[in-house]
């Protein structure tokens, strides 16, 4: 059975959490202080544990690692980071080394849930902070190189897929790791049906997740449809996949 502490301060964020990460091979524990964690920590073994960032008392992940000794040492234990979504960890910075993979609020649960099969999926850990690299691979087929410096725009949108960075209207939108590997492939791939299937497996290659299926890929372009208001541009062609609409564009790249 695989065990996951779940260290969150908001109650029934965490009790949503549980019950969405506990099935027949696992069972997700919460707690909600950390000196609880501490305690945990010291007297259970866990396969897997999330920590949200925001305590009342500072940073929950400096905390336990400075709580816990030999903590971010567990090489067999994945940590997944519950970070605001203007507060990005820094690979540079010590701390953070060994991070398995973190996730910004406001969040999905079924992408969280997505990451945390991939790292179980796994197995041991790399110990490199492989979520905040900036996937490179360019999709079969694609119209567009996104290496380099490239901003696309889009009537009121502009993409920078180089730094990560988009607006709607002079307004920055966050995008989760999905998210973007999505943006990126109905982008260069504009006017064309790409079928669920395929998109499934992009995403799983491109984000290096591999819990990705078509109800999460349905999730995703839902988020990424609201979050960027382009129902208008992000088509359903139902049974078959998603498109980013030619008719609406009037597009240029720099």
């Amino acid at each position: 059975m695989n065990k996951i502490l779940i260290i969150e301060a908001d109650f029934e964020l965490a009790e949503r959490l549980c019950m969405a990460l506990t099935d027949n091979e696992t069972h997700a524990f919460s707690c909600g202080t950390i000196e609880a964690a501490a305690a945990l920590l010291e007297s259970e073994q866990y396969q897997q544990i999330i920590i949200d960032t925001e305590f009342p008392e500072g940073n929950g992940y400096g905390l336990i690692y400075e709580s816990v000794p030999g903590f971010c040492e567990s090489a067999d234990v994945p940590v997944i980071l519950i970070v605001p979504n203007d507060k990005k960890p820094d690979a540079a910075e010590p701390r953070v080394q060994g991070i398995a993979d973190y996730i910004t609020k406001p969040f999905s649960i079924s992408v969280l849930k997505a990451k945390v099969w991939t790292q179980f999926n796994r197995g041991k850990r790399n110990s490199s902070f492989r979520a905040i690299s900036r996937f490179e691979a360019i999709g079969a087929g694609s119209r567009k190189s996104i290496i380099g410096e490239h901003i696309v725009e889009i009537d009121d949108y502009i993409f920078n897929f180089d730094t990560e960075e988009y607006s709607v209207a002079g307004k920055k939108v966050q995008l989760n790791t999905l998210e973007q590997c999505l943006l990126r492939n109905l982008v260069e791939n504009e006017g064309i049906v790409l079928k669920k299937k395929a998109l499934v497996e992009k995403l799983r290659t491109e984000s290096r997740m591999v819990y990705v299926d078509e109800a999460i890929l349905a999730e995703v372009v839902h988020m990424l449809s609201n979050k960027l208001d382009a129902c208008n541009y992000i088509k359903t062609v139902y049974g078959i996949g998603y498109l980013w609409d030619l008719a609406e564009d009037k597009n240029k790249s720099s």
